[in-house]
């Protein structure tokens, strides 16, 4: 459990990136989930950092939905706000 805790921070992050890009390309959670081919409820706890981890492939599939290089959503700086 605490290499969960470790992370939480960086899957907050990485969730307000999500919400943030799919707002810019105008893509409701369910436009995005569909593209991806995941489930809205699960691009939700994405967003809302409320799971425990996420695969690679998946985290891949949502940058490619969302026309960014996969390293733009898992490059975190202390001082980015999203």
């Amino acid at each position: 459990m605490k290499v969960i805790k470790i992370y939480n921070k960086q899957f907050k992050i990485l969730g307000r990136k999500i919400a943030y890009y799919r707002g810019l390309k105008n893509l409701s959670q369910v436009q995005l989930a569909k593209k991806v081919g995941i489930s809205t409820s699960y691009l939700s706890k994405i967003e809302r950092a409320d799971l425990e981890s996420i695969s690679l492939a998946t985290l891949m599939q949502i940058a490619l939905g969302l026309e960014l290089p996969t390293y733009i959503l898992l490059k975190f700086n202390e001082e980015e706000e999203f």
